[in-house]
């Protein structure tokens, strides 16, 4: 017997753990001992292969109802069907209900339907699974539930629930007036929603929360022909309790309504905002004190995006890290947009004087206020280490020699930092 197969089956099944279950499932030939080892694997992962989609479809269906692990720590499936010899909706429904009965812990599912097919249904098991923590639903997927209510009560009977991935396709679902997410428990969440013409309102009762990724945009497939989008328009409304453990938010939202959502910027360490103009009147308020921040990354896509930059550098006095950033599929927001800073700094922000010690611009243009403002920066950072400009490749307003000329004009320019370290990419 080789000395592998001697050790024990704790440290036998570490080995098989990294593997694709398929693969794992392959070393029973290897002798008695491995036989039914893999079995045991408290993780299971299927990908599927058009060349083997029959043949992975019929060893799941044979194997799962005989899995022996008395917990199933993850069930992974990324699966297309509705095509000819594919899996069907049943055979997903029917390996998560098996699951579930194993006190399945993290389900995410990756679904592609065809064209012709419908959604896939989960089953109604899966909304008393109190064993669940970690849910991702993405692509063909519908939650069997009648309607948003339904949703809530399946998020409350997931009490030990820490992180939430919903993707919301208004094009092919429901139209989504009001989502709703209550969950005491969760601490990572992620929201993609397709606003279309319909959606009024984000409702967010989880005080757990310590991660939380928003991101709307309009679907593409939908008919606005007969809507004025005005530009002042209001967005939808944001409604949160307190949510004290928040450490880390992402938002990139074109509607969103900011007076509410303001609130819950006075908790973050990490922020990353692509924001509405009107966010700029959200956030201007007196007193405003943002001292838990360290580290913010600001798109520049918007015309008031600048503005929003001078708020956040004079409210943020522990701020360590700051990114502007633009990336192409945002430059048709706003062509160019505009820098307009030098009126709104009557005194050097103190974060700059005592904590910022990276900053990275990355998309700029090459506008003379945009490197007045790199300028600016440079000259009163005191305590800066790096500072990293990326040009634009896509649309740069400099030539190749003007380039370097701007190169070698910031290089030169004045540092309030005798260790900051200029990076050009």
């Amino acid at each position: 017997m080789d000395k592998i197969s001697q050790l024990p089956d704790e440290l036998l099944l570490k080995v098989l753990l990294p593997l694709p279950t398929k693969v794992a499932a392959n070393t029973s030939i290897l002798s008695k001992r491995w036989e039914f080892l893999w079995m045991w694997l408290p993780k299971l992962e299927y990908d599927h292969s058009m060349d083997e989609r029959k043949s992975l479809i019929d060893f799941i269906t044979l194997n799962m109802p005989q899995h022996r692990a008395p917990v199933i720590e993850s069930l992974r499936l990324n699966f297309s069907y509705g095509y000819e010899g594919s899996v069907t909706r049943e055979d997903i429904r029917m390996w998560v209900a098996i699951a579930v009965t194993r006190f399945l812990r993290e389900l995410s599912l990756d679904l592609y339907p065809n064209f012709e097919s419908q959604t896939t249904k989960l089953p109604s098991s899966l909304y008393t699974c109190k064993s669940l923590v970690i849910l991702k639903l993405e692509e063909g997927i519908l939650v069997d539930v009648p309607h948003q209510k339904s949703l809530h009560r399946l998020l409350s009977s997931c009490p030990v629930l820490e992180d939430l991935f919903v993707k919301h396709n208004g094009c092919e679902s429901e139209h989504l007036e009001t989502f709703s997410v209550i969950v005491p428990s969760l601490q990572r969440l992620t929201l993609k929603i397709c606003r279309g013409s319909f959606f009024q309102a984000l409702v967010m009762n989880t005080p757990s929360l310590k991660y939380f990724k928003f991101t709307d945009y309009t679907c593409e497939h939908d008919d606005f022909s007969d809507i004025d989008f005005d530009f002042d328009y209001n967005g939808y409304s944001f409604y949160s309790d307190d949510m004290p453990k928040l450490e880390e938010m992402e938002v990139d939202s074109t509607y969103l309504d900011t007076e509410n959502f303001v609130s819950l910027i006075t908790y973050v360490k990490r922020l990353s905002l692509c924001l509405p103009d009107q966010a700029e009147k959200a956030l201007y308020r007196e007193g405003l004190v943002l001292s838990q921040l360290r580290h913010l990354k600001l798109c520049s896509c918007t015309i008031k995006w600048s503005k929003l930059l001078v708020l956040f550098l004079k409210d943020s006095p522990n701020l360590q890290e700051l990114v502007v950033h633009l990336t192409i599929d945002h430059t048709d927001i706003c062509e160019d947009p505009p820098v307009c800073w030098e009126n709104q700094l009557n005194c050097v922000p103190g974060c700059l004087l005592s904590s910022l010690g990276t900053f990275k611009w990355i998309g700029i243009y090459g506008s003379q206020k945009e490197l007045d403002l790199v300028k600016f920066v440079l000259r009163n950072a005191c305590c800066l280490k790096t500072a990293t400009i990326l040009f634009r490749s896509w649309d740069s307003a400099l030539e190749e020699d003007e380039l370097e000329m701007v190169i070698q004009d910031l290089s030169l320019s004045s540092r309030g930092s005798k260790d900051v370290k200029l990076v050009f990419v």
